[in-house]
């Protein structure tokens, strides 16, 4: 995708005329129109451990051209459900995933208000376990092998698969972890992204940057930019030490990286002395403890200085990918931001994203 203009966004999608949402649910269209309404649409999808979510409102008129009956055709639990989102004709992938859970409550009045809840594939990856014996295989082949089962095929179109750190790429013993769980676990030690969603398989370094980037202002759409700065959590140094299986003392250190943007040029000299420590009995070498203490620290830098911002309906911003905020009135919120989290939202106002990410 590389670098996209506001302006070539806007001109994509008719300036924004016409929003409009399309559910596919096994393949066929949810109809709307005539009976049947799709009140509000929620996509929440951001590059951490909790699933990608569609939580979609539906009302069904009860006597209609199309009514409960034709609603209620659609429903049916773990089936595959695909939402598109843009305007006009020109609609774009949001989520892939498979119905989760439905929910009917009929008001005894005129109509039965319908909710479905949608989760993409770490849903599923929540009923398998991983159970080995030994310690016979390395975290990479592990991981190739959760991913390529088959019971996630339909739901991964395709994989991006990062080679791990040497030191995270080691032989595992495994005892009853779900799938879900050792993925999360294997991404938080190494500080990996894993995410979904859309039916893009990614795992890599986390805030990766320098690759997409859209850029949002105010005649296209941005409609609100919101910028906080916080020492919560920060710290200048980070230790983290342990005693390995040979009863060798490993420890590794990371210092405090700096921020970028506005009110933080006294922040470094303020942490000067500050330091946490903390003990892992799990490290084997000095590198896994220096990772694990780069992991923390990164964690804490990644929550000093975070955006958010609200625009009209734009599909191609998904979790990953950075966005430019080009604020000429206020200069202090504007700049580039890596989004860890992305809302998609349609409801009576129309088709709006909310997007979240630190300032990079």
């Amino acid at each position: 995708m590389g670098k996209v203009s506001g302006k070539s966004l806007a001109e994509k999608y008719d300036y924004f005329l016409e929003p409009c949402v399309k559910v596919m649910a096994g393949g066929r269209e949810i109809p709307t129109g005539n009976g049947i309404y799709l009140e509000r649409m929620e996509v929440v999808s951001s590059v951490g451990m909790e699933p990608d979510m569609a939580v979609l409102h539906y009302r069904a008129d009860k006597f209609s051209e199309q009514d409960v009956r034709q609603m209620e055709a659609y429903l049916y639990v773990g089936q595959k459900m695909e939402v598109k989102a843009g305007y006009r004709d020109r609609l774009a992938r949001i989520f892939l995933g498979y119905l989760h859970e439905a929910e009917a409550v009929d008001a005894m009045q005129d109509f039965v208000d319908y909710t479905l809840i949608c989760l993409d594939v770490k849903g599923l990856m929540k009923k398998n376990s991983v159970f080995l014996a030994s310690g016979s295989k390395n975290a990479e082949d592990i991981l190739r092998d959760i991913l390529n089962t088959a019971c996630y095929q339909g739901f991964m179109e395709e994989k991006k698969v990062d080679s791990l750190p040497k030191e995270w790429n080691q032989d595992c013993v495994i005892k009853g972890e779900t799938h879900y769980d050792w993925i999360c676990r294997l991404s938080a030690c190494a500080d990996y992204e894993f995410f979904c969603g859309r039916g893009l398989a990614v795992f890599r370094p986390a805030r990766r940057t320098g690759g997409d980037t859209l850029e949002l202002r105010a005649e296209y759409g941005l409609q609100e930019v919101r910028g906080t700065v916080t020492m919560a959590e920060q710290t200048g140094k980070v230790q983290v030490w342990g005693y390995n299986r040979k009863d060798e003392k490993v420890a590794g250190t990371a210092e405090w990286p700096g921020m970028s943007g506005p009110f933080g040029s006294k922040m470094k000299q303020a942490l000067q002395g500050c330091g946490l420590t903390f003990l892992d009995m799990g490290l084997e070498t000095g590198e896994q403890a220096g990772q694990q203490a780069r992991v923390r620290m990164n964690r804490r830098a990644g929550k000093c200085s975070r955006m958010r911002a609200v625009l009209l309906g734009i599909p191609e911003l998904a979790p990953g990918v950075c966005a430019e905020l080009v604020n000429d009135s206020t200069e202090s919120l504007s700049g580039t931001i890596y989004v860890e989290e992305v809302c998609h939202l349609t409801d009576g106002e129309g088709y709006r994203t909310i997007v979240r990410g630190t300032r990079v």
